[in-house]
């Protein structure tokens, strides 16, 4: 497992050297250190950032919800609340394990809640979601229960 994991690492940072180059390659340095607090859901994780602890909401990407929201117009069923056990699994598997988390801020609302690509050891979470199938982009339908 941890080898495939190395294998799709190694891929995607290839692909991203090749298509952005070296010269626009961002340096993490820059991000913002952040310590796991509580994993909510695959994509809603409690950081603690600077002292306080702030709600994170992966960017890009939508997670499968863990149960119905009554204000969402989109279809729930059993499969799409398995798949976001898989994917809140997954997250807190691979945030628990990581020796350096940093998040690169996409933007923050009023309730102060941020929307963010969170970094693992230098590695994009959302991605390695979107590797497993436990998400799909902003702008893809969800197909969870088709």
């Amino acid at each position: 497992m941890k080898s495939l994991l190395a294998y799709r690492r190694f891929l995607f940072t290839t692909l991203v050297l090749l298509v952005c180059g070296p010269v626009t390659a961002a340096c993490l340095c820059t991000y913002t250190p952040a310590k796991l607090v509580d994993v909510l859901d695959g994509g809603n994780i409690v950081f603690e950032i600077a002292g306080e602890q702030k709600t994170v909401r992966l960017a890009g990407i939508i997670t499968p919800r863990l149960k119905p929201n009554s204000q969402l117009q989109k279809p729930w069923c059993e499969a799409e609340g398995a798949k976001a056990i898989q994917a809140k699994a997954y997250t807190a598997e691979l945030l628990s394990q990581a020796s350096q988390i940093t998040l690169d801020a996409q933007q923050v609302d009023e309730a102060g809640e941020i929307t963010a690509v969170v970094y693992i050891d230098n590695f994009s979470l959302g991605q390695e979601l979107l590797y497993k199938y436990l998400a799909v982009e902003n702008n893809e339908p969800t197909q969870w229960c088709d």
